[in-house]
């Protein structure tokens, strides 16, 4: 299982942009993909990414909302949903900074 809830990881990042006006960026480490994807809050939308080389990379896929976020097929197939009991790391530095972890 993984270590918080989408509604924890949800409550955090809005969390950083609501009171903080911090777009944080969360890194997630899934157990059956070789890449790492981040999550990145906005004041008015979401994304998500593919991270890595400039090769590698897939650009942000935006989204209006979270939810509609985790809902929502992305890259590699990835559908949060479904795929979140996979997530075997998440790493964010603007938690880190703001003593939200």
């Amino acid at each position: 299982m993984p270590k918080y809830t989408f509604e924890e990881i949800k409550a955090l990042l809005l969390k950083c942009i609501n009171e903080h006006k911090w777009e944080a960026e969360l890194t997630l480490t899934f157990s059956d993909k070789p890449d790492e994807y981040m999550i990145i809050i906005y004041e008015d939308h979401c994304s998500f990414q593919r991270c890595g080389t400039a090769e590698k990379q897939s650009g942000e896929y935006n989204c209006a909302t979270l939810d509609k976020l985790y809902s929502a097929e992305q890259m590699d197939g990835i559908v949060l949903e479904k795929d979140w009991n996979k997530i075997i790391d998440f790493n964010c530095c603007d938690f880190d900074i703001l003593g939200l972890w």
